[in-house]
């Protein structure tokens, strides 16, 4: 196990991702000239455990993996370039870069879709498990799928060296994780079935029930677009059981995935063992939505986001030939009877918008029932192909439910036809087909909290509101609410026009950026009609609001220095703009991130680089000085302190470890030689422990009483030993019933403490003394005490002519 400096081989250029569980980083190779991606894995500190002791003993599963990682090349699994430890005791892998979305993100996917990627994420677990390996990291956002649909695992190599047991509970993607793991019991492959069924269940907006057994039920929509629900339902439920014996096999996991996709059930001839299924193909996704051209948020990536499938067009008329024109049998017909009749329910049922996700609770994820979000899941099913599928594994409440509603249309028919019509019905249109409680609310509310902002006065609150509901949530709304919509939003233009030139005086005049913005919505295809003046500010408030939109969109690039560069440039213009999406201090806190991650690799001059474009451009940014400075003093003080850590060994070897503590006295290590001088310190500490474990021991030298003769000085002197060094020793005395004082004592070479205690102390009188001696461990030895000190007496002259 050797400890390697990253940047002698890496620059590295940018932190892609950051937990307090490590940190993906983009870096260049200096050999090669390839662009990679770093990973730095957090050892985190264990109780009761010695640092690097955990680096340790997880170090031979890591190199295991990194190993087989490297030399695997399989489609789902990350390809890995370089492995090793830091010398600050972290993990790092190096693999190839990778750019897609994680499948938590991902909108508008068809079940099959979503279950098509899982099926990748299960081909890779499989081959981590055939050779003995785990993940035991399996989340949404830990399965990333790539431009091309292709799914890659990550996170690989973090669980390793992560808390097991109770303490883990609070670690990040902890609800996906299996029970032995929270409970720091053995755990192998079959807890990453676990968290792949949980992961497939958060997938297709499926609700988990933790009972015993547990339970999965799956959204209508889900059930009614997959083939065969029910072999998927058991398979995720069985992989839920918390004794991981009674999990299925990934051969199995697969088979139900393939079943719930329209696969054939296969049947391994007699007398032999099932072969496993050939693998799912990931089904392609469907084509990027457009979407308005809203500013992109800071965490976006370069994939675009699936969208939903459009409807089918209504196929030109064709003539009907004579194979077409046949008739059909009665078994044919009742076929195409329940068809049709099914299709249609199946559409009206599917084409209402599903409600929004809501995460889980903690409360909620350790009850009974935790509800997945239902993002992917899609709101309108696939058009059908022209070829019958077999309906003999529709259940038989659906056929029930079909059943019923072709009964109760068929009564409706009869009794509106047979009543007598008025003349308002003949051409008023049916109402509206009321929606089940259990869809999405149309935007009521959000309607009433705009026309209130309007009488009011507050245009600009009455736009926001408007602009945050959704054109599907509009969607809903009654023919009267349309209405109401349509009228608020002609007053809101009627009087941002009448108010365009007071709002944009006032807008330039406080810099504010939302009012900007509604000022450049409202006037926007009115520029003809406005004065020199009015257009003056509309095209200076333009320019100001475009500017920060190339912010925005620079920061979702992650393009720091553009961003600062910009916002400076908004800032000389108008010094009092706002900054809505804290676009600079957002910025400027990467730029300092990426600076202190290269300060721990003793780069000074690059993290000064780093962090130059904020003084440039925000020179007055809170604490940018001090941060400089410190850079500069750590600059400094490397080569000395590393002449320190070289000289530290020497105090070990000669077992003077108070030398080296010594010399690390009011020593404050840069960030790149603290781990170095933390591990130092212990070292010494440890090995002082061993050397001095007794107290000194503190007596009375010999030929010395505890006497003196009327007015002469009382002279004592202590012997102070200890298993390694005494540091000092203290005497004490006090004239009897007075106080207590330190008296200077006279150090020899033999560790002999002489005192003398003149007339003007003890004044003829007793005298009360002791001692306390200390070593370099903080032991104390102790000749007398406080409470039971050392007595010394004068001399009595007619008791000595007796004697």
């Amino acid at each position: 196990m050797q400890f390697r400096e990253l940047t002698d081989r890496y620059q590295l250029q940018k932190i892609l991702k950051s937990t307090r569980f490590g940190t993906i980083l983009r870096a260049t190779d200096n050999r090669t000239g390839a662009t990679v991606a770093v990973k730095l894995i957090t050892v985190p500190p264990q109780p009761g455990v010695q640092p690097g002791a955990a680096l340790m003993a997880a170090a031979p599963a890591f190199q295991k993996l990194a190993v087989t990682l490297a030399g695997l090349q399989h489609p789902n699994l990350p390809v890995v370039l370089d492995f090793g430890f830091t010398t600050d005791g972290s993990a790092f892998l190096v693999q190839e870069p990778l750019e897609g979305r994680t499948l938590d993100t991902l909108t508008g996917a068809s079940p099959n879709q979503m279950l098509s990627l899982v099926a990748q994420a299960l081909d890779g677990l499989e081959t981590l498990a055939s050779r003995g390996l785990t993940h035991h990291n399996v989340s949404p956002d830990n399965v990333l799928v790539l431009p091309n649909g292709q799914v890659k695992l990550t996170g690989l190599g973090a669980a390793i060296f992560r808390p097991r047991g109770p303490e883990a509970a609070g670690t990040e993607n902890a609800r996906y994780r299996a029970p032995e793991l929270n409970e720091a019991g053995p755990a192998d492959w079959r807890a990453d079935i676990y968290s792949l069924a949980l992961v497939a269940c958060a997938a297709i907006g499926a609700t988990v029930g933790f009972g015993d057994p547990p339970v999965v039920q799956l959204p209508l929509a889900v059930s009614f677009e997959l083939e065969n629900d029910e072999a998927l339902r058991q398979a995720l439920e069985r992989s839920l059981r918390r004794n991981p014996g009674e999990r299925p096999t990934p051969p199995q996991f697969r088979e139900a995935l393939r079943l719930a996709l329209g696969g054939a059930a296969t049947a391994p001839p007699p007398g032999q063992e099932p072969a496993a299924p050939a693998p799912l193909q990931a089904a392609p996704l469907p084509p990027p939505m457009l979407t308005p051209p809203d500013p992109a948020p800071s965490n976006v990536t370069p994939f675009p986001a699936p969208a939903l499938p459009k409807p089918a067009a209504v196929p030109p008329a064709v003539p009907v030939t004579a194979a077409a024109a046949a008739p059909l049998t009665e078994e044919e017909q009742e076929e195409e009877v329940l068809s049709a009749v099914d299709d249609e329910i199946l559409n009206a049922l599917l084409s209402v918008p599903a409600p929004p996700p809501r995460l889980p609770s903690s409360a909620e994820a350790q009850g009974n029932v935790v509800p997945f979000p239902s993002g992917p899941v899609p709101v309108a099913s696939a058009p059908r192909t022209a070829a019958k599928k077999p309906r003999a594994h529709r259940r038989p409440a659906v056929l029930a439910v079909i059943a019923g509603v072709l009964v109760l249309g068929a009564l409706t028919a009869y009794w509106f036809l047979s009543r007598p019509k008025t003349a308002a019905e003949t051409v008023a249109a049916p109402p509206p087909p009321a929606l089940p409680d259990w869809f999405q609310d149309p935007p009521v509310e959000e309607l009433e909290q705009a026309r209130m902002y309007l009488a009011l006065g507050e245009d600009l609150k009455a736009r926001k509101v408007l602009r945050a509901i959704p054109y599907g949530q509009q969607g809903l709304l009654s023919p009267e609410a349309c209405r109401t919509l349509s009228s608020i939003e002609e007053n809101l233009a009627l009087a941002g026009l009448e108010r365009l030139p007071s709002d944009l005086a006032a807008a330039l005049r406080d810099g504010d950026f939302a009012a900007l913005q509604g000022a450049i919505d409202v006037g926007t295809g009115q520029e003809a009609g406005m004065t020199p003046e009015v257009r003056a500010d509309f095209d200076r408030a333009r320019a100001l609001v475009q500017t920060y939109a190339e912010a925005m969109l620079a920061s979702g690039r992650g393009e720091h220095v553009a961003v600062l560069e910009r916002l400076a440039a908004l800032k000389s213009q108008l010094p009092e703009l706002s900054d809505p999406e804290d676009l600079r201090g957002k910025a400027a806190s990467a730029l300092e991130a990426q600076a202190e991650a290269l300060t721990r690799e003793a780069s000074y001059d690059k993290a000064l680089t780093v962090i130059e474009p904020i003084g440039r451009t925000w020179p007055d940014r809170p604490g940018h000085e001090e941060r400089v400075a410190k850079y500069q003093k750590y600059k400094e003080d490397e080569k000395a302190q590393e002449a320190i850590l070289a000289t530290l060994p020497t105090a070990e070897r000669r077992k003077t470890p108070e030398e080296g503590l010594q010399m690390l006295e009011g020593v404050e290590p840069t960030p790149h030689l603290a781990p170095r001088f933390a591990e130092a310190r212990a070292r010494l500490e440890e090995l002082l422990a061993r050397l001095d474990k007794e107290p000194p021991k503190v007596v009375l030298r010999d030929g010395y009483l505890l006497e003196y003769a009327r007015g002469t000085v009382a002279e004592l002197s202590f012997r102070a030993t200890d298993d390694h060094k005494v540091k000092d020793v203290k005497i004490l005395a006090r004239p009897e019933g007075g106080k207590w004082k330190e008296l200077p004592a006279e150090k020899s070479r033999s560790f002999y403490f002489t005192v003398e205690i003149g007339p003007d102390f003890h004044k003829n009188g007793t005298v009360e003394v002791y001692a306390v001696a200390t070593d370099l461990s903080g032991h104390e030895g102790m000749l007398g005490s406080r409470d039971q000190p050392l007595v010394v007496k004068r001399k009595q002259g007619f008791e000595r002519l007796i004697r």
